[in-house]
């Protein structure tokens, strides 16, 4: 589709493979097999925004849930990928912790566009 603006930013595959090399986390999409060590990140697709009009998609952006599991708060960590992430032009929102009781982990989920 030509004329169809796509938004100017790093891939998601690129800004969280960074963040796995750096920070020797794993990284995976959708989720984990057993034996996962934490910290770890799991993302996957959460769709797509679009901007219509007159039958036309003039501008399109993928969008993305990122979920940190850790066992112990590391702040800092949560800061890096946060960085990573505007370095990488992506716009994000935070949830709070959540406990995983039957996992024995927290979780932090980031939805990115």
């Amino acid at each position: 589709m030509a004329n169809v603006h796509v938004y100017d930013r790093d891939d998601i595959v690129t800004v969280l493979s960074g963040i796995s090399y750096d920070r020797g986390i794993p990284c995976v999409y959708s989720h984990f097999e057993a034996g996962i060590t934490y910290p770890a990140i799991a993302y996957i697709g959460a769709g797509q925004e679009q901007m219509q009009a007159d039958g036309k998609v003039y501008w399109r952006s993928n969008t993305y849930q990122v979920e940190l599991y850790f066992v112990k708060k590391d702040e800092d960590l949560e800061k890096s990928i946060e960085d990573a992430f505007i370095a990488g032009g992506w716009k994000y929102s935070k949830s709070d912790d959540a406990y995983l009781e039957g996992e024995g982990v927290h979780v932090i989920f980031y939805d990115l566009n």
